[in-house]
């Protein structure tokens, strides 16, 4: 599944593997499809709307698929364009734009599968290589992926997206002096393209060319001069300490644009957009405290790295503020850091080598990851007094300002006893997130779980990218499960589950008495089975039995405007134990 990371890593990342020019960047790029674009054009060149058969019903499917790819509702995309390739599986072009549209939602495998159906119709296919290249990509087929792009070229040697794609893989995988020759030839095909000359910039600093890495990636920032490219740009001129002054510019940049957007949110009237602009400035904090901490300044590292720890309590951040806490001499906070950064989701490989430096050789590492998951789940947790004597969960907006401030708390959904809690909310007294007293609103969101045998109910937060996780802790073992509600265009019946097998409960667990939920992303195809299923979260220990009982599920057939369409969902199963 696409991995749960912030808006720095995010579009550093999408730097790196997202491969169709434009088409999956960071949410701060360019739109893929400008308003201003013909119906039936893609900006990555791909053709559909008046290349498939001139059956009116395809006609009229594919376009509609257009304008909801240029509204960048790609779930809608899918789903029409699987009404295409059923009703005329040859139609021209149909599979690769499917295969591009997977690739968009984070389905990989779809996309492959979509997208060699395109090359067996059409092995010239001009675009096809190069997304299937994407699709390998995603799913760290590296290996797999480069053959791809070697023929996306041999088809068309001017084709800038392969040579950058091709680029990018081998700058993944280290290959430095192939990198930079891939990416200086994607340079001269499309030199306004701020994507190719930042990871040009990367590649020459892997390789000890300063002087050329700090002028590729500068002139990325002055290409794409918005706050997220400028972020990325700031911590690379950090990391390899190519440019310090410099950095701290657009690092400096990058938060103050985004604070002046950050006045006014309002908890009644949030958007998607302000989600995001927390969460965005939560990684600019971390790059301002990596840029402090390579210039020396500790004491300022520390306090923008432990707003961005405690806003967001990912492995980076983590990892980060360890590094800082060890350079100041204070080993056992850094060890505490390293064993959540260890615990947290996709740490990297250093993060173990720096904790066994600093505790030596001869410890156990694994028992100290173990125990970092506990310190974890406590730093992510408040307590809040359970005054209704309520119990359930339910999921709450909270909107703070530095003091910090509760500015509103709104009720998203759950059990309607715990709604109340919106009220009760407004005077709790959080963690304070901000490293200054600059009037902004920071929305974030959490999950409330309570019981009634319990004075207190466990408040967890997240990113704005990621809905939490929570634990209900009573009644005897048992699960349930629920479907994330849905938002599908046309006239939709089904989705009714009709066969639950309930998990069953490890021994394992109960003997160490692991509650909680484990989020699974399900597809269900199109005959009500579960096709495909994916972690999202959950406790290691209880992940196998949720697997194992969740794909056994079936569902009634989901029906849009009358035909069957598969369904990409989300579904709690919750484990409870007795006291």
């Amino acid at each position: 599944m696409p991995l749960q990371i912030s808006s720095r890593e995010l579009l550093g990342f999408s730097a790196l593997i997202l491969f169709t020019h434009g088409s999956l960047a960071a949410q701060e790029n360019p739109a893929s499809i400008p308003s201003a674009a013909p119906a039936n054009v893609l900006t990555n060149g791909q053709v559909l709307s008046d290349t498939v058969n001139p059956g009116t019903s395809v006609l009229s499917l594919t376009r509609a698929a257009d304008q909801a790819a240029r509204n960048r509702d790609y779930s809608t995309c899918a789903q029409l364009l699987e009404k295409v390739v059923a009703i005329d599986p040859k139609a021209k072009n149909a599979w690769n734009y499917l295969g591009w549209t997977y690739n968009a939602l984070g389905q990989y495998q779809k996309a492959e599968a979509a997208l060699k159906k395109a090359i067996d119709q059409n092995p010239d296919d001009p675009r096809a290589f190069n997304n299937l290249g994407q699709a390998l990509a995603y799913q760290k087929k590296y290996d797999e992926a480069i053959p791809q792009y070697h023929k996306q070229i041999e088809l068309n040697p001017s084709d800038p997206w392969a040579h950058a794609n091709l680029g990018r893989i081998y700058l993944i995988q280290k290959n430095y002096i192939d990198a930079i020759a891939e990416l200086v030839r994607a340079e001269s095909i499309s030199p306004d393209d701020a994507n190719v000359a930042f990871n040009l910039g990367r590649a020459f600093a892997k390789s000890d060319h300063p002087e050329e890495a700090a002028r590729s990636l500068e002139h990325a920032a002055e290409l794409q001069p918005i706050p997220a490219r400028l972020n990325v740009v700031a911590y690379e001129l950090a990391e390899d300490k190519l440019d310090l002054a410099q950095a701290e510019k657009y690092s400096q940049s990058s938060i103050a644009a985004t604070m002046q957007l950050m006045r006014d949110i309002s908890v009644e009237h949030l958007s998607r957009e302000d989600t995001l602009q927390t969460a965005r400035l939560v990684a600019y904090w971390d790059t301002w405290a990596w840029v402090q901490f390579q210039k020396g300044d500790l004491s300022q590292a520390e306090k923008y790295e432990k707003s961005a720890w405690l806003a967001y309590p990912s492995s980076l951040h983590a990892d980060h503020l360890g590094q800082i806490m060890e350079k100041q001499g204070r080993k056992a906070d850094a060890i505490k850091m390293y064993q959540m950064a260890l615990a947290a989701e996709s740490p990297e490989p250093e993060v173990r080598e720096r904790l066994a430096a600093i505790v030596g050789s001869g410890s156990n590492i694994e028992a100290l990851i173990d125990d970092g998951r506990r310190l974890l789940k406590e730093a992510g947790t408040t307590s809040v007094a359970n005054a209704p004597n309520a119990e359930g969960f339910a999921e709450f907006w909270i909107l703070l300002s530095p003091g910090p401030v509760v500015r509103g708390v709104k009720f998203i959904g759950g059990d309607e006893e715990l709604s109340p809690f919106s009220k009760i909310l407004e005077s709790v007294k959080f963690p304070n997130v901000f490293p200054e007293f600059t009037e902004i609103r920071f929305v974030r969101r959490a999950r409330l779980s309570c019981v009634h045998s319990s004075s207190d109910c466990r408040l967890q937060f997240s990113s704005s990218f990621a809905v939490p996780s929570g634990e209900l802790p009573s009644p005897p073992p048992s699960i349930s499960g629920n479907l994330t509600p849905l938002s599908l265009s046309g006239t939709v019946a089904g989705l009714k589950l009709i066969k639950k097998v309930a998990p069953i409960y490890p021994r394992a667990a109960i003997a160490e008495r692991a509650m909680g939920v484990v989020r699974i992303r399900v597809i269900i195809d199109k005959e009500g089975r579960v096709r495909e299923l994916s972690l999202v979260s959950g406790l290691p220990i209880l992940v196998g039995a949720a697997m194992d009982a969740v794909k056994q599920w079936v569902y009634m057939p989901t029906y849009v405007d009358g035909l069957p369409v598969e369904v990409d969902t989300t579904v709690d199963v919750i484990f409870q134990l007795n006291k």
